[in-house]
């Protein structure tokens, strides 16, 4: 067995990696995005948010379509 193989196969064990021993920064790493996540939404963006889906809403009855959930928005021309 080669020094390669050998380093491979001491890391690729039949152990789930949430069994593993975690790092000494993934805590913090995930405290910092479970508070990131957590963050509320600015009303700058929720605004902006509102205002592409009532274009979305307008341009889909101007042209007597409905919307239902399990149908893909329409693309643009590109698409």
């Amino acid at each position: 067995m080669t020094g390669q193989n050998k380093v491979k196969q001491e890391h690729m064990s039949d152990e789930p990696m949430r069994s593993r021993k975690r790092p000494e920064w993934a805590a913090g790493l995930r405290q910092l995005y479970d508070s990131v996540v957590e963050e509320p939404l600015p009303d700058t963006f929720s605004d902006l948010l509102s205002k592409f889906d009532d274009k979305d809403d307008s341009a889909m009855v101007a042209g007597g379509q409905s919307r239902s959930s399990d149908q893909a928005p329409p693309r643009g021309k590109g698409a």
